[in-house]
Parts: C-alpha cells; structure tokens; sequence
C-alpha cells in the first residue's frame, strides 16, 4: 500500500469519526432534559434542602421531571430557562397520571425514608430539651399564672402571627388553672418579618399575657436593642435543635415535648384527664371519636 493511499484511508477514516462524534455531539445538544438537575431546578423555584431529582424523561419539547419533596413526589415540567407545575395532557390521556403510577415503588420508599426521617428528627429534639431546658429560663417574654405565682411552670414556644399557637394556647389556659403551673411563653418568630415586628412590640413594650393574646400586627412598632438580642438568642438556640416550626410545649426540666397543637399529648403527659373542652381543648370528643 502506498503512502498516498494510506492517507486517503486515514483522510476517510477521520471524515468518518468526525461526522460520528458530531452526530452524537449534536444528539446530546438536542436533549431537553440534560439541562434539568436539582442544582438547576432550586436556581428556578425555591425547594427544600433534601429535595431529590427522582426520575427525568424527554416529552416532545419539556422535559417531564420527578422531585421528592418530604416524603412525596412532585411533577414538574421544564422548558430550557422555565418549570412549570402541574398536569401534562396528550390527547386527551394524562402523560402525567401514567408517569406517578409507574413510580408507585418509588413514592413507596420515599414516604418511608421521610417518616424514618422525621423520627429520628423528633428523638433528636427531644434529647436537646433534656439538655437545654434551662436555657430557655433567660429568653421568657412573659408568663399566664392563673393561681398566682408558681416556681412549677411549662415552657410554651409560641409566634405572634401563629394562629395554631394562640389556639394552644387557650387550652393550655385551662391546664394552668387545673394544675396550678404556670405558662412560661418564649416568643419564636419563625413565621417572617410581621412575626418578628410583633415579637418585638411585645418585649420592647413589656406587654403582658392579655396583651399579647390580642395582640395585631402594627407596621410602625420601632425596635429595641433588647427585643434584637432576645430574638437572636431564641433562634441561635433553636436552629440547634433544627426546629423551623411553632407551637411546642416543653417540660420545665426538658423530660417531655409537645410539638404542634396537640393538647392532648399534654395532658397525659401532665397525668390529666382529657379535660371539658370548654376552650376548644379537650380531647373527649376526640376519644369518643
């Protein structure tokens, strides 16, 4: 073979890869779903922090995407620079129904993980109030004592704006004056900016319980030194624990915890009846239920 016909061949052999490699190059262009990761979708629309990218599939020009957000999974569709949520149709069938059903396992598992997720979370929570009840002492706002001053008490962590709280805490109204414990509120305004302009009407004006049951957003309240440090104190010592949410009942000595608005649970934890329901609290008709 001589040199001129050996360098046609790698002239044609080289032609040959090239136009290859350019045709896989510009098929992998083509994809609109190579673009789609979780990095991609937290930059188009907020998610939580252990969101998962489950399973992603081209439909004509979106890409269909799957997220698991706290134990359940979300249908997106993604454009190039867009997502939009909800339902995809083709001809008359839902391309969006077929694609859940078929990740039914799926679903399956990541329900599971969340709810071995949210255990271990609330065991956690409960082992850093054994640890650190004593701290919320320095960070009361304010306190109900219906008998009277009382050494024995509850801590309540409550936000202004949260309805489930002021709910709470009527029932727990009806504990105080049964039990003669007091209620020892520790403001959290974990709800946003409304919540911490409240919180801080309530410690700058030294507002007492009455006050801060009825108490309404007032967009002109200034601020104080005292109510920033309190604030800030109350959040560098919850976000340990990771709690993002309110109402919880602790025990004076962290031995127990209620999250949420369960009067119920702190009831028996405090070795009550389930009580009249008189403000809404009690728990016969649950019971009877």
């Amino acid at each position: 073979m001589t040199f001129k016909m050996c360098f046609r061949l790698l002239a044609v052999f080289m032609l040959g890869l090239f136009v290859l490699l350019a045709g896989v190059s510009s098929g992998r262009a083509e994809s609109v779903c190579d673009h789609v990761t979780l990095s991609w979708v937290q930059s188009q629309v907020p998610v939580p922090k252990d969101a998962k990218l489950v399973f992603k599939k081209e439909q004509g020009d979106i890409c269909e995407a799957v997220l698991s957000l706290e134990g359940g999974l979300a249908p997106v569709y993604a454009g190039k620079d867009f997502i939009v949520a909800g339902s995809l149709y083709k001809n008359g069938v839902s391309i969006t129904r077929m694609t859940m059903s078929s990740l039914s396992d799926v679903a399956d598992a990541e329900r599971k993980k969340a709810k071995e997720r949210e255990a271990e979370a609330v065991e956690m929570r409960k082992a850093f109030f054994k640890t650190h009840a004593a701290d919320l002492a320095d960070l009361v706002s304010l306190s109900f004592a219906p008998s009277g001053a009382s050494d024995k008490f509850i801590y309540v962590i409550s936000d202004p704006a949260c309805g489930h709280c002021k709910t709470l805490l009527d029932s727990l109204e009806e504990v105080a004056a049964e039990t003669g414990l007091a209620l020892k509120l520790v403001i959290y305004p974990i709800l946003g900016e409304k919540s911490k302009t409240m919180a801080a009407h309530v410690i700058c004006r030294h507002l007492g319980y009455g006050a801060y049951k009825t108490l309404k957003e007032d967009g002109t309240v200034q601020g104080c030194e005292k109510a920033d440090q309190r604030i800030n104190k109350i959040f560098e010592l919850l976000k340990k624990a990771e709690i993002s949410f309110v109402p919880l009942v602790v025990a004076q000595d962290g031995s127990w915890v209620v999250e949420g608005n369960d009067i119920c649970s702190v009831r028996e934890h405090l070795g009550l009846d389930p009580g009249t329901g008189e403000k809404g609290g009690g728990c016969k008709k649950a019971e009877e239920d």
